[in-house]
């Protein structure tokens, strides 16, 4: 299982290279990088790092930008079944088109699309069995709003409604540089 989580690092490594590599250099179209603390209704609290990147004109002129994000969420599991003893894991690589309201100054929205990967092992079964698992992937989308505080290192607070795998709502406080 350790070896399938390191593919999915490595995934996302190269997914946030590949995106430095093919952003344009123009000033409008800089890239930064965020680091971020979540709370998800359905699975607690995770922490999650990305890029967010400008967009050209659209960026200059409509405030539109993107953000790539991968965040890996610790949810609370009960202390075990009798003898199971459950590990779940669960994260989500997210990428979003958000664009600032010009009337009123760090305000944006947004949508995007959601990649989310759950897991579960249950070892420890004791004489009757070697333990099992099981894994599912789904597709989603976002809406999201959010207000970024302004400033080099710049704080934000963003909310989301993930739709499409039991809608979970997101909220998300971090730093963009």
């Amino acid at each position: 299982m350790q070896l399938k989580f390191a593919r999915t690092v490595l995934a996302g490594a190269a997914l946030v290279a590949g995106l430095a590599v093919v952003t344009p250099g123009t000033a409008s179209a800089q890239m930064g990088f965020v680091l971020q603390a979540n709370y998800n209704s359905d699975v607690d609290f995770g922490v999650g790092a990305g890029v967010n990147f400008g967009l050209g004109s659209l960026t200059a002129k409509q405030g539109i930008r993107g953000e790539a994000t991968f965040d890996y969420f610790f949810p609370s599991t009960p202390g075990g079944y009798g003898t199971f003893d459950p590990n779940y894991k669960y994260w989500e690589l997210n990428g979003n088109l958000m664009m600032d309201i010009k009337s009123v100054a760090g305000l944006y929205v947004g949508a995007g699309i959601n990649y989310a990967h759950s897991s579960f092992d249950f070892s420890g079964c004791g004489a009757f069995c070697n333990g099992f698992g099981a894994s599912a992937s789904d597709v989603g989308l976002n809406v999201l709003g959010g207000y970024s505080f302004g400033g080099q290192k710049s704080p934000f607070v963003q909310a989301k409604i993930e739709l499409g795998h039991g809608s979970p709502f997101v909220v998300t406080g971090g730093i963009r540089f």
